[in-house]
């Protein structure tokens, strides 16, 4: 278990390679551990771990978990800072995710919103190339 850097993140979910996966592949993540129910990744410093339901029963959510296993992620948004926001919104939809907000450019950010595995909403952006600002 990683227990290096300011900031870590515990998501609880039902497929924790389903969702490893697609933190790798859309979010650009690192996976330093993969095993059943557990897995370990790293976002610039940041540590994001995946927990299976099963885990740790003694969880105060772990009876609205089993019961509300889709609802897991209301309430919280993670934004990633990716090389292309558009390619990973692509990526997100070729693996599963859900289209909430197509790509698109403001102030030179290029920012797009999908939902991933369990309900959990992923804010993804980046810097626009100057050709494609509106």
């Amino acid at each position: 278990m990683s227990t290096n850097g300011d900031l870590g993140i515990t998501l609880w979910t039902t497929d924790i390679p389903a969702m490893a996966a697609f933190l790798e592949k859309v979010a650009g993540l690192e996976v330093e551990e993969l095993h059943p129910g557990y897995a370990s990744l790293r976002a610039n410093g940041a540590s994001i771990l995946l927990h299976a339901d099963e885990a740790y029963r003694g969880h105060p959510w772990y009876e609205a978990l089993m019961r509300e296993g889709v609802a897991r992620g209301i309430g919280a948004e993670m934004r990633f800072r990716v090389a292309d926001a558009s390619a990973a919104y692509s990526a997100a939809l070729r693996i599963g995710g859900l289209a909430i907000q197509p790509p698109y450019t403001q102030d030179g950010i290029q920012e797009c919103q999908v939902m991933g595995p369990d309900g959990f909403l992923f804010s993804l952006w980046s810097t626009a190339d100057s050709d494609t600002q509106n």
